[in-house]
């Protein structure tokens, strides 16, 4: 049956002109999905998924054609079409599926959530069997069918994301069937659970999800490595045990970033001091933050990731003296290998894989030094950036999110304007574009013909060691570079000699 509700959509033209276009080649065309939800929230709307009853894959193509867009065989075996259409400001994605063997019925009562199952029929008209209008309206979480979760376990990190998306609350029982399917996410292709994964990452408060697939025991099968941190003490200053403290970590860094990116202003005395001290550097960090590492995932995303993974080494790195003193000595590199472990297993690309393993093992060099009360030197700063490169930024706004994440909401001002001082002295190489990592004075051929060098280890130890004086301002020119070259191998020849 339809409802009494219906959708205009003349005030979204772009969705008007395909849905008539697409209505003049299949007249039984009916949208159905998120983008009926979102038409009726007055959300953008960047996705179609329509049925027909004829063949979505011709469809497909005569629709490709009427809108100068791409046609992409999406799946030929169940007869879905993909169309995108470029536009200036984005692309729309149209989705197109056969209904075969089923009838639109069938096909809304095999969705996930009942929210996504309502239809729009082709003369505007609602179709919505399940009753998702009344859960938006009532904004609750429901699923099509007791299996609904079951035939399709990474619902329920899906649930996660609308949960929080549209602030919703989960209908009775909804809890005990994400409980009864979550373990069977690991009969599930690692590529689904990490795509499902990410986009939960990009909500507005990650924090809040990772605590939800938590205590719907999605974290069980996801993310152990995470919940072995619960109840791991830590040193003053931290105030929350190891488990806390990331969900505390990943909470500010998820603030900080998305001011940097255009989507929210300050909210307290602190995150206004924070935008005070970077707002002259903010372009230049949302362009870093922006930046894709792969399609569609930007730094910003896996920069959060990195805020949940940092510390996944202090679970096996604990340590308790005699005095009660608690350390967790290169805990930074066990959460590095556990990182690229989990990463790997999720089938994340390789340079994704490498910035959050630098992320991990980095995020201490700031943190070191800043309890020690020391600042930067530029010999400090070659070393970083040198070894961390295109991480360097990312792990000083994980510094950031860090130091938040110790001590929560009750940081003086004076101690947070200490710390953003620190922090711009490790950002400045990258914000003023200045040359940390100069270019090598003499080559490793030229030491080989000048000095009777052989290719190796001690050629790279050298050539390395003649850079750093450079980046420290000890070496300036070439002439320098060579006695500099020269009263390195006169000690080794001393070294040598004298043992």
């Amino acid at each position: 049956m339809s409802t009494k509700f219906s959708i205009s959509l003349q005030p979204y033209r772009y969705i008007l002109q395909v849905h008539q276009k697409l209505l003049a080649i299949a007249p039984d065309a009916v949208l159905i999905g998120g983008a009926v939800r979102d038409l009726l929230l007055h959300r953008p709307v960047h996705d179609l998924d329509y049925v027909v009853t004829a063949d979505a894959l011709a469809i497909g193509r005569k629709l490709a054609d009427a809108l100068g867009g791409a046609y992409y065989p999406l799946d030929e075996r169940r007869h879905i079409a993909r169309v995108i259409w470029q536009r200036e400001d984005g692309n729309l994605v149209v989705d197109i599926a056969s209904l075969i063997g089923m009838t639109l019925l069938e096909d809304i009562q095999r969705r996930d959530f009942t929210i996504n199952a309502i239809a729009m029929l082709p003369d505007g008209d609602l179709y919505d069997p399940l009753g998702g209008v009344s859960d938006l309206q009532d904004r609750i979480l429901r699923p099509c069918s007791p299996d609904s979760l079951l035939n399709d376990p990474v619902r329920t990190i899906r649930a996660v994301r609308f949960l929080l998306d549209f602030d919703l609350k989960p209908a009775p029982g909804l809890d005990h069937l994400i409980w009864h399917a979550a373990p069977y996410l690991a009969q599930i292709s690692p590529e689904r659970q990490r795509d499902e994964f990410i986009k939960t990452l990009a909500l507005d408060r990650p924090h809040l999800a990772v605590e939800k697939m938590v205590d719907w025991r999605i974290a069980d099968i996801m993310m152990p490595e995470l919940l072995a941190l619960h109840d791991v003490a830590q040193p003053p200053p931290h105030r929350f045990d190891a488990f806390d403290h990331t969900i505390q970590t990943l909470a500010w860094l998820s603030r900080i970033d998305r001011w940097m990116r255009g989507k929210d202003g300050a909210a307290g005395a602190i995150e206004k001091h924070i935008h005070q001290r970077l707002q002259p550097y903010r372009d230049t960090l949302q362009q870093y933050l922006l930046t894709p590492l792969t399609a569609e995932r930007p730094r910003w995303l896996w920069l959060r990731f990195g805020a949940i993974a940092h510390d996944w080494g202090k679970a096996s790195a604990f340590r308790e003296n005699e005095e009660g003193g608690i350390s967790f000595y290169r805990h930074e590199q066990e959460s590095g290998r556990l990182t690229a472990e989990w990463m790997t297993r999720y089938r994340c690309a390789r340079n994704e894989i490498l910035f959050v393993r630098k992320l991990c093992e980095g995020h201490m060099r700031p943190m070191n030094l800043f309890s020690a009360g020391e600042s930067p030197t530029r010999r400090t700063l070659f070393r970083f950036y040198r070894d961390m490169s295109d991480a360097a930024p990312g792990i000083i706004l994980l510094f950031m999110a860090d130091f938040l994440g110790a001590r929560g909401d009750g940081v003086t001002l004076d101690t947070l304007d200490a710390m953003l001082t620190y922090a711009l002295a490790w950002l400045r190489p990258f914000l003023l574009a200045e040359t940390i990592v100069p270019k090598p004075l003499l080559k490793g051929g030229e030491l080989m013909q000048l000095f009777g060098l052989k290719p190796g280890p001690e050629l790279g130890h050298l050539l390395a060691a003649l850079q750093e004086a450079q980046a420290s301002g000890d070496v300036q020119n070439r002439a320098q570079a060579l006695a500099f070259i020269e009263k390195w191998l006169t000690e080794r020849d001393h070294s040598i000699f004298s043992s």
